[in-house]
């Protein structure tokens, strides 16, 4: 777990294999200094899970810090070009080894610009937002019990608890391709920003993750007190949050 802050924001990280599996899929990465975080969740089979998410981490941090010119002027068009690289690099492993085949990975990632939190996703893995007052989800899953509860077939309440909710309808690496959403919601100054896998939200509702935001905690607190409420209530799968901070500008 670690905390960095910046001009714009206070940022804390942890990922946590949970109490069942032996391995974590999941990975993640932030830069405090440009004001940017990204997180997958991994999925494919003994390791290629953990090898799509971390392909596909590392190739768009690697692409934001080489364009941080681009992400600066134009963050959600940078933002985008960087998960269509990282499909592309997931993809193209996923042909190198047989173990690898048909691996994919979730993605989120999340830039601040001086008043925005912009959000590029693909998967269930999801970003928030809480202003002081309420918990907003800035994400829709991608995901076959998200497009049952859009039509009205499940409940939200329903849907936590369906036995085919981790079933993605979107992933990075299976195709050459892929469609990629962009977000963008105000950040300001004391807000906080959430970026999370399933492992948190299959354990805990949006009214317990907002709850625990609400307690106004530093980020590094915040992390730490989700990752273990999510233990707590099962820690069925691997947990990871970034979260950060919306400072002002005199600190």
């Amino acid at each position: 777990m670690s905390a960095v802050s910046t001009t714009r924001a206070r940022y804390a990280a942890a990922s946590h294999p949970g109490r069942v599996r032996a391995n974590n899929e999941d990975a993640l990465d932030y830069d405090a200094s440009l004001g940017i975080a990204v997180l997958a969740d991994g999925m494919g089979g003994t390791n290629a899970g953990e090898v799509a998410s971390a392909t596909a981490v590392a190739e768009v941090m690697r692409y934001l810090r080489a364009e941080s010119g681009a992400l600066t002027n134009e963050p959600g068009a940078a933002l985008m070009d960087a998960v269509t690289r990282a499909n592309r690099a997931v993809y193209r492993k996923s042909l190198t080894r047989p173990e690898y085949e048909g691996m994919g990975t979730t993605l989120i990632a999340a830039a601040l610009d001086d008043t925005d939190m912009i959000v590029a996703h693909v998967g269930d893995s999801r970003a928030y937002c809480h202003d002081g007052r309420m918990l907003t989800r800035v994400t829709t899953d991608h995901s076959l019990v998200q497009s049952l509860v859009d039509t009205g077939v499940l409940t939200a309440d329903q849907a936590r608890r369906a036995p085919n909710r981790n079933i993605v309808t979107r992933a990075i690496g299976l195709q050459h391709e892929v469609r990629c959403e962009l977000s963008r919601v105000p950040l300001v100054a004391g807000a906080i920003g959430l970026l999370c896998s399933d492992g948190l939200t299959d354990m805990l509702d949006d009214h317990e993750i907002g709850a625990a935001c609400a307690r106004r905690q530093d980020p590094d607190q915040l992390v730490a007190t989700l990752v273990d409420a999510a233990l707590r209530a099962g820690g069925y799968d691997n947990v990871s949050i970034i979260a950060f901070e919306r400072r002002s500008e005199a600190g």
